[in-house]
């Protein structure tokens, strides 16, 4: 095998695996854009894996085109966000310019897609997703942030904890609003962001906002449940024009796991894709809490309805008790309480309580029962009930229902034991360091940081990294409570200790 290629001054037109670029092997290409091609790479000391994205030869001699490469590392930092890529390094050479990312282990969304049947997200998953997605976008915009390339291929789904952890990617062409760039974002030759999720006013050219983002989040949601873009067209042109003018095609009744789309979900896209941007969400927020569904309705006022319903017979029954109604109106008020009973028990009410004057349970359940019998067996008007019985008495007591709280004693019971945790205590001078778990790459938060970790039998490697000072490096045990106290030098006076 020969020895790796080493990049120094010259144009390089591929990178072959096994190419040094720095620090960096490069292990393997990862994928290719129109901008760059981005490789999987290992540090030639440290055996640390990362992701290198370098940008094409054609653009390297391009001031402008280096210049806005190079911004999406000082953008994806300054928003500092968990489900956004991070960027650790860029590099300029003679011949070459390339970004230092975490390499994250997964797929992207337009991956998931192209699988079919149970292998095809389901709809609780792709809202997920994308709720995750508009967090990340919402602390992007809050920055003063537009990603304007927002698609499949810029999401990726990888897993923490067992669960779905998404990430944002390529903020190469993100407009910022405060000025930082041109506003309208053309270069010569290259339309920046792709057709197919550009709202109308950026199809157009014209300046955009978040809104932008918020409609190319519709266009993901809608081909993520029809399997295809809303707007399709032979040409640029023509798909500008229908992208303004024309309603995106219906979409199906089932995604392509054979899975039914919820109406409120359908709405959720449609509002994305409204025309005039006063007509969509008005944030990533908002959309963020339609994708998680709609509230569920409270079951109080139904309760509340039988309950009225319940005193309004109950007054009837003391009146015909009182009135010495005739037998068969008695009855037939008795059959009435009976059914208000049974609805009771659907809407979950439990039975009226007696007042403290009413006699016990047991001796108006038998005054009831007396009064019934001897209205049966007897003609005489002897059998009727005298006026001086209590008229509450007379009415006859519900069954005791069945308790509700076995079921979530049952289910308490049943939780499993809170996993044993491990106290992490992280202190630096100056503060405001940020904490990075390089097994992982999750970034833990900035000191001072207390945090509590599952306890297990292992030993990982923490980072702590501050801008303008040297980067500190420290094993943790993960078996027992970790207290660490770092000071961070500047970085000159780290150079100068390093020579």
């Amino acid at each position: 095998m020969s020895d790796p290629t080493h990049v120094a001054g010259t144009a390089v037109l591929d990178l072959e695996p096994g190419t040094t670029l720095g620090s960096w092997e490069l292990v393997d290409l990862l994928g290719k854009g129109a901008m760059g091609r981005v490789y999987r790479a290992r540090h030639v000391k440290l055996g640390r894996e990362a992701a290198i994205k370098v940008l094409n030869p054609e653009y390297v001699a391009r001031p402008d085109v280096v210049q806005r490469f190079f911004r999406e590392a000082r953008v994806v930092n300054e928003i500092d966000h968990e489900h956004i890529v991070e960027v650790t390094d860029f590099v300029e050479a003679p011949g070459i310019a390339y970004l230092v990312m975490e390499l994250l282990e997964g797929a992207s969304l337009r991956d998931l897609m192209k699988h079919r049947g149970r292998r095809y997200p389901p709809v609780k998953r792709i809202a997920g997703i994308l709720r995750q997605v508009c967090d990340a976008l919402e602390a992007a915009h809050a920055k003063g942030v537009i990603h304007r390339d927002l698609k499949p291929d810029n999401v990726f789904v990888a897993e923490r904890d067992g669960a779905d952890f998404a990430k944002v990617l390529d903020f190469g062409v993100a407009r910022l609003l405060d000025g930082d760039g041109d506003d309208t974002s053309t270069m010569a030759g290259m339309i920046l962001g792709t057709p197919h999720y550009m709202s109308p006013e950026q199809a157009l050219g014209k300046p955009v906002g978040r809104d932008a983002d918020i409609w190319a989040a519709g266009v993901v949601l809608y081909e993520l449940l029809a399997g295809s873009v809303p707007f399709t067209a032979p040409s640029f042109v023509e798909l500008a024009i229908a992208i303004r003018e024309k309603p995106p095609a219906p979409l199906p009744k089932k995604t392509r796991r054979g899975e039914r789309i919820p109406p409120w979900l359908a709405a959720v896209a449609a509002r994305c894709l409204e025309k005039r941007v006063e007509d969509r969400y008005r944030t990533m927020a908002q959309l963020a809490q339609a994708l998680a569904g709609p509230a569920k309705p409270s079951p109080w006022p139904k309760v509340i309805a039988g309950a009225g319903a319940a005193a309004a017979l109950g007054v009837a029954v003391v009146a015909a008790v009182r009135l010495d109604v005739p037998r068969r109106a008695r009855e037939a008020t008795g059959s009435a309480v009976e059914w208000v009973r049974g609805a009771g028990a659907k809407v979950g009410m439990s039975p009226t309580p007696t007042p403290k004057s009413t006699p016990k349970p047991a001796t108006a359940t038998s005054t009831s029962t007396s009064t019934s019998t001897t209205a049966k067996s007897t003609p005489t008007p002897t059998a009727t009930p005298t006026p001086t019985a209590s008229p509450k008495s007379t009415l006859p007591t519900a069954p005791t229902p069945k308790s509700p709280a076995k079921p979530a004693v049952r289910a308490a019971a049943a939780k499993p034991p809170p996993q044993p945790t491990i106290e992490l205590r992280v202190r630096s001078t100056p503060p405001g360091a940020t904490v990075v778990r390089l097994d992982t790459g999750k970034r833990l938060g900035k000191t001072p940081l207390r945090l509590d970790l599952p306890r297990r039998a292992a030993d990982v490697w923490l980072q702590v990294r501050l801008d303008g000072h040297a980067v500190v490096k420290f094993s943790a045990d993960l078996r027992k409570d970790v207290v660490a106290n770092v000071t961070l030098d500047r970085e000159k006076r780290a150079k100068r200790a390093r020579q």
